[in-house]
């Protein structure tokens, strides 16, 4: 199961809304969206925060060795069969979240899908 179904998981059987949740965590509700929607995902520090404030311990929100080995297949298989692929990983692969955000934006529009 990843991140988002289950901090929504979380916060469904706490009774709580996105914007209750938001506010006892002193974020935004758009911030709760956006990590149950899968758009973001929160930081390390915030993910601390929400494994505090549901008394779990942070492992129960981060995916399972077996959905991470699926996705560095999936990754792995992928860079090693286009070049092309290979060698933008490799251009963007130090990028900060600003500049992959906007290289995101970027792909999304050549790709023709929007949030």
């Amino acid at each position: 199961m990843d991140f988002p179904t289950k901090l929504r998981n979380l916060r469904i059987q706490r009774g709580l809304t996105q914007m209750e949740l938001a506010e006892k965590l002193g974020t935004s509700q758009s911030s709760i969206t956006s990590w149950e929607q899968n758009r973001r995902e929160p930081d390390f520090l915030t993910i601390k925060r929400i494994a505090d404030f549901f008394h779990v311990p942070m492992s129960a929100l981060l995916p399972s060795a077996d959905d991470l080995d699926e996705s560095v297949n999936i990754i792995a298989e992928c860079l090693h069969r286009n070049q092309k692929l290979k060698a933008l990983f490799e251009c963007v692969k130090d990028f900060g979240d600003a500049d992959l955000d906007a290289l995101l934006a970027v792909a999304k529009a050549v790709s023709g899908k929007r949030e």
